[in-house]
């Protein structure tokens, strides 16, 4: 008996008509044998009308009570899924993620796994039936709701898929995969038929919106693969695998994977002190990059938590030696490519016409700090010369 756990995204599953098409999608392609678990996202923008609703009332809503409102939204796309199912004429039954046995620590908001018990989704296979499971959330060992952050139901899918020793997690998206570049702002983006797990945690870690770093971190540590694909046509994606062959034509060749950006960021300043080490203990929000020099701890955040922050800061007498606005990232990601003076040189002379303010690199990648407003245009000139041009 093979197990399969599939997730569906707020936009696959943003309407009835949808839900209704990934149903008959479902019946149409099961295959005898196989028994499937369906984790769901809430519903498109239904989480941001919920954070609008609590934002409403409260200008700094408790973080419990966010995550008992928020986890609804995935309630109501697991139940009209299990609907929709039946009418197909499938047995299937929905549960929260409690119900499944997602077990978390305590962190309200961005809370992380400690481990999955999801004896109920098991007895429920063994009888034939579909498993639906809401996404994003899982209960606490003080038997609170928690919610895992952003792209929780990636994470959610990924640790099941773990958990049920599953022959492969699918990922259904709004877009046909893995591109080279965000199709949306590269028309000439190409769709990658495979990437290994540290070159596509590389993009997910530095702004590809198409899988959570953390459900890569996941699939690589126990080794699960994972594809993503449309939920439109479901049709086959981009498999993400333990490694893929490499197609240069000498044996270190350097060659661009893919690029991910990161736009409308803060950078803020901060005196490495004892009252900073307290606060960045009970820290909730995600940092896209941090480093620390002569003292001074430089984060650079999502401008969308700009009020969260400063509130927080406030309440741990942390001041900002300095806030910078309107800054944003573009990343190259692949093999090598961090090692190569001449390639980087490359880089440079193409990126003269943006105003770079910091460039750095890790083992995969080569990142540039520019304003926000220079990010697209300098992804498309990167994606033009150095992978359009390499065909």
């Amino acid at each position: 008996m093979a197990i399969i756990v599939k997730k569906f995204g707020g936009t696959s599953v943003g309407s009835t008509g949808l839900i209704q098409n990934i149903a008959a999608q479902i019946a149409s392609g099961r295959q005898p044998g196989d028994s499937l678990v369906l984790v769901v996202s809430a519903m498109a923008k239904t989480t941001d009308d919920l954070v609008a609703l609590a934002y409403g009332i409260s200008e700094h809503p408790s973080r419990r009570e966010l995550d008992m409102l928020l986890t609804a939204g995935e309630r109501i796309s697991m139940s009209l899924l299990s609907l929709a199912l039946q009418k197909e004429g499938l047995d299937s039954i929905s549960f929260t993620g409690s119900q499944s046995g997602i077990i978390t620590d305590n962190k309200h908001g961005n809370a992380r796994i400690l481990n999955v018990s999801a004896f109920r989704i098991n007895e429920e296979l063994e009888r034939g039936k579909i498993v639906i499971v809401a996404g994003f959330q899982g209960v606490s060992q003080a038997k609170e709701i928690t919610t895992l952050g952003r792209g929780g139901s990636d994470t959610s899918a990924v640790a099941l898929a773990c958990y049920l020793r599953a022959e492969r997690c699918e990922i259904f998206t709004d877009v046909d995969g893995v591109y080279t570049a965000d199709p949306r702002i590269v028309k000439q983006a190409r769709l990658l038929p495979a990437i290994d797990y540290g070159q596509m945690l590389a993009l997910a870690y530095n702004g590809s919106k198409v899988m959570h770093p953390r459900a890569v971190e996941f699939a690589w540590k126990y080794r699960i693969p994972v594809e993503v694909k449309s939920s439109f046509t479901f049709a086959p994606g981009t498999l993400i695998c333990p490694e893929t062959k490499h197609k240069g034509t000498t044996m270190e060749e350097r060659n661009v994977t893919a690029i991910a950006h990161k736009e409308n960021l803060l950078r803020y300043a901060l005196k490495q002190d004892q009252a900073l080490y307290a606060a960045l203990k009970t820290w909730n929000n995600e940092i896209f990059r941090y480093s620390a020099e002569n003292g001074v701890l430089e984060l650079v955040i999502e401008d969308k938590y700009e009020k969260e922050i400063n509130h927080f800061l406030e309440q741990n007498r942390t001041v900002a030696l300095s806030v910078d606005k309107g800054l944003g990232y573009v990343t190259l990601v692949g093999l090598g490519i961090n090692l190569d003076p001449g390639f980087l040189a490359e880089t440079l002379e193409i990126c003269q016409p943006f105003e770079l303010l910091r460039v750095s690199h890790s083992d995969k990648t080569i990142e540039l700090m520019l304003p926000s407003a220079q990010v697209q245009s300098c992804v498309q000139a990167l994606h033009k010369a150095l992978i359009e041009d390499r065909k």
